[in-house]
């Protein structure tokens, strides 16, 4: 089968119409309209170089999702103390099991650490929020 006629087969085209108002809707939903204006460029930059509409949205798809990323970045620290506490609560009790008082220490001081630093750091998550008019 020949690559161009794949491209040009209806059928692709209305799964790649699907997929770009499957991502403009979750765009719009986000509040992500930078995300619809890269999609909606690199379609209409795609177009000037090409017959193909299918090969358009495509692009379009690829350049918002892969290559400007479009929100879906994230920090991935959300519940990093929690995981410091669960590691640091293991070590403490490795300790007392194998009678380490340094590693007792240790688990205990970074255990009261990451309470203090969750503590200040949602403190400040929710001072940030109530700025941008997310809470009362």
């Amino acid at each position: 089968m020949n690559f161009n006629n794949v491209l040009k087969n209806k059928y692709l085209y209305y799964v790649a119409v699907a997929l770009m108002v499957i991502n403009v809707l979750g765009y719009v939903s986000l509040g992500s309209i930078e995300c619809v204006l890269v999609l909606g460029g690199a379609a209409y930059l795609a177009n000037q170089f090409t017959d193909n509409r299918t090969v358009d949205i495509f692009i379009g798809l690829f350049v918002s999702n892969i290559l400007f990323g479009c929100g879906r970045l994230r920090e991935g620290l959300e519940n990093a103390t929690d995981a410091v506490e669960r590691t640091a609560a293991t070590l403490t009790e490795e300790g007392k099991t194998e009678g380490d008082a340094d590693k007792v220490h240790t688990g205990v001081a970074v255990q009261q650490a990451a309470k203090k630093c969750g503590a200040e750091c949602k403190k400040k998550k929710a001072a940030a929020a109530r700025e941008q008019g997310l809470l009362n």
